[in-house]
C-alpha cells in the first residue's frame, strides 16, 4: 500500500471512528429511528450528484451495472442491491442508532469490530464457507473478547444497556450476513452502485416512517443537527466512496485493515470529547477481538508467513 492509500484508509478510519460520537450525541434527542432514517436519506442525497454524473457520463441507454459482461441483468442487479440495502444500511443503521442511546461511542465502536467474525460464522453455516481451525480458534478469542468488554454492563435485567449490546451484535450480525450475500450475488457489479444503490433501496425504505417519527424541530438542538449532517455526509455518504475507492486502488484485504482503526479512534473520540471512562476491560477487549480477528480473517496469517 502507498502512503498516499495508507493516509485514506487512515482518514477512513477516522471518519467511521466519529461516527459513534455522532450518533452518541444525536440519538438521545432524535430517538433511533428518526436517526437512522434522516442518516440514510441525507446520505442517498449526497451520493445522488456523483451517481447522476457517472451515469450521463457513460450514457444511460448503455450503461452496464456489472463489471462483468452479460454477468447479471440489470434487473437482477438492482433486486440484490435493494436486499443490501436493508440488511446493510436499513436494519443496522436503526440499530446502532438505539444502541447510541445508551452504550458509550467507544464501546459501540470496538462491539462494531466484530464484523469479520460475524461473517466468517455466517458464511461457514449458510454459505458453505470453510473455516481452518486457526480460524476457529480467532473466533473463540474474539468473542471471549465481547463477553470481557461487556462483562460490567451484563445483567440478568433486561436493562437499557443490556437492550443496547443485543442491538450491535445483531447490527454486525446483519453486516457479516451483508457481506456473504454480496459476494455471491453482486460480484462483479461496479461499486459506485452497490454503495449508492443499497442507500438509496435504504431511504426509499425509510422516509414515510420518518415523516411519522421526526421530532418536533424546535426541541433539536443545533449541535445535535450538525451531528447527524456530519454522521450522515461525512460518515455515511462520503466514507462509502473512500471506502470503494480504497477497495479498487489497494484490494479488499487491505481495505478490511480498516477494522483494526476504527476502534481506536472511536475510543479517542469518546475519551476526549464526550468524557467517556477507559477501563482494564475495554483494554483486553479490544486486544482479545482484534486478535480474534486477525485470526478469522487470515490477516495474521498471511503477515506471519510473507516474511
Amino acid at each position: 500500500m502507498k502512503p498516499s492509500q495508507f493516509l485514506e484508509l487512515v482518514i477512513l478510519a477516522a471518519i467511521w471512528g466519529a461516527s459513534f460520537m455522532f450518533m452518541r450525541v444525536a440519538a438521545p434527542e432524535f430517538g433511533a429511528t428518526a436517526l437512522a432514517s434522516y442518516r440514510m436519506v441525507f446520505a442517498a442525497l449526497t451520493l445522488f450528484p456523483i451517481l447522476l454524473y457517472y451515469i450521463i457520463k457513460n450514457n444511460w441507454h448503455t450503461l452496464n451495472l456489472t463489471l462483468e459482461p452479460n454477468a447479471k441483468t440489470s434487473q437482477q442487479v438492482i433486486g440484490h442491491i435493494f436486499v443490501l440495502g436493508i440488511t446493510n444500511s436499513a436494519i443496522p443503521m436503526f440499530l446502532f442508532a438505539y444502541a447510541a442511546t445508551n452504550l458509550d461511542a467507544g464501546f459501540s465502536s470496538i462491539m462494531n469490530a466484530t464484523t469479520p467474525l460475524w461473517g466468517a460464522v455466517i458464511g461457514a453455516l449458510l454459505f458453505n464457507s470453510k473455516l481452518s481451525r486457526l480460524a476457529v480458534f480467532g473466533l473463540l478469542l474474539g468473542f471471549i473478547g465481547v463477553f470481557v468488554l461487556s462483562i460490567d454492563k451484563l445483567s440478568w435485567q433486561f436493562t437499557g444497556q443490556v437492550k443496547g449490546i443485543l442491538a450491535v451484535i445483531c447490527a454486525t450480525s446483519l453486516y457479516g450476513l451483508s457481506a456473504n450475500y454480496s459476494k455471491r450475488n453482486l460480484t462483479g457489479v461496479k461499486p459506485l452502485f452497490i454503495a449508492s444503490g443499497s442507500l438509496f433501496g435504504s431511504a426509499l425504505l425509510m422516509l414515510p416512517i420518518l415523516i411519522y417519527t421526526t421530532p418536533a424541530l424546535s426541541t433539536i438542538s443545533s449541535l445535535a443537527w450538525l451531528m447527524l449532517i456530519s454522521l450522515s455526509v461525512v460518515s455515511t455518504g462520503i466514507a462509502y466512496i473512500l471506502y470503494y475507492r480504497i477497495i479498487e486502488h489497494s484490494g479488499p484485504t487491505n481495505a478490511m485493515t480498516v477494522t483494526f482503526l476504527i476502534p481506536i479512534f472511536g475510543v479517542f473520540f469518546g475519551y476526549v470529547f464526550l468524557n467517556e471512562q477507559l477501563n482494564s476491560n475495554i483494554l483486553w477487549g479490544v486486544l482479545l477481538v482484534l486478535t480474534g480477528v486477525l485470526l478469522t480473517t487470515g490477516l495474521l496469517k498471511k503477515r506471519n508467513t510473507s516474511v
